[in-house]
């Protein structure tokens, strides 16, 4: 199928409007920022909602259900565990679940040689998992990049809910996932700079560059920003020790 490039570039200018009016009302993930930029500065690419990696509590027959499912939690920055232990002495439907998860990343491509040149840059990140969800004529070819990194485990029942030590534990490991997949957010970010854009796209360079700085920093530092101004000072300390693991 070929693309209709004029549809496919006027999708990109309002998902590039979006992106900004997503991260001015709070719902962009701050860390997530910088590779988005990246992405759409090429050319040929533009962002679709995405994610920068979270721990999410929901309430549901199975931890995979979409439908009959509510979210009671959702953090974007490790938990704490007074918020979980608060959340199970409250009434369940189903099952609580405790999940926590990478990044994912979904973008569009204008066309499929771009789309496999993307994934190739991916898995060099270790987004193995990685592949295309769709190609249509007037939205791109729409490419999503994952690594897998996944946690999910029960919580509680009626009736029957997990408590004191158990829960702390599961707590730590579930920040552990999270503080790992803020990693390979980062190493996606290092790995795609040095391969895009391959060809520029000049109106979003110049909005860029009337913000300043948007580069300046990688997603690693905003998000040891974001955990210092909350004052989750040993995470800090967790994640240098993950990133020391993995070098």
């Amino acid at each position: 199928m070929v693309v209709d490039s004029k549809s496919w570039y006027k999708f990109k200018r309002q998902l590039w409007s979006r992106l900004w009016e997503d991260l001015e009302i709070g719902y962009l993930d701050k860390d997530l920022l910088p590779v988005l930029v990246l992405f759409n500065l090429d050319r040929d690419i533009y962002t679709l909602s995405s994610c920068s990696g979270r721990i999410v509590v929901s309430d549901s027959k199975y931890p995979w259900s979409r439908e009959e499912s509510n979210i009671v939690l959702k953090k974007h920055v490790p938990l704490d565990y007074s918020e979980l232990d608060a959340l199970l002495k409250k009434p369940v439907v189903r099952r609580l679940w405790l999940n926590a998860t990478g990044p994912i990343i979904h973008l569009s491509t204008r066309d499929p040689r771009t789309a496999a040149y993307v994934l190739r840059v991916a898995r060099l990140a270790g987004y193995k998992h990685s592949g295309v969800l769709s190609v249509n004529r007037y939205k791109g070819v729409i490419v999503e990049l994952t690594t897998g990194v996944r946690f999910s485990t029960f919580l509680a029942e009626a009736g029957n809910a997990l408590e004191g030590d158990d829960v702390r534990k599961l707590v730590e490991k579930a920040n552990e996932i999270l503080l790992y997949g803020k990693l390979m957010l980062n190493r996606l970010y290092e790995v795609a700079r040095r391969h895009l854009p391959r060809v520029v796209d000049e109106e979003v360079e110049r909005h860029v560059k009337a913000r300043g700085g948007l580069l300046d920093k990688a997603p690693a530092e905003i998000f040891v920003d974001m955990m210092r101004r909350l004052n989750q000072f040993n995470y800090i300390e967790a994640y240098k020790r993950i990133v020391a693991g993995m070098s």
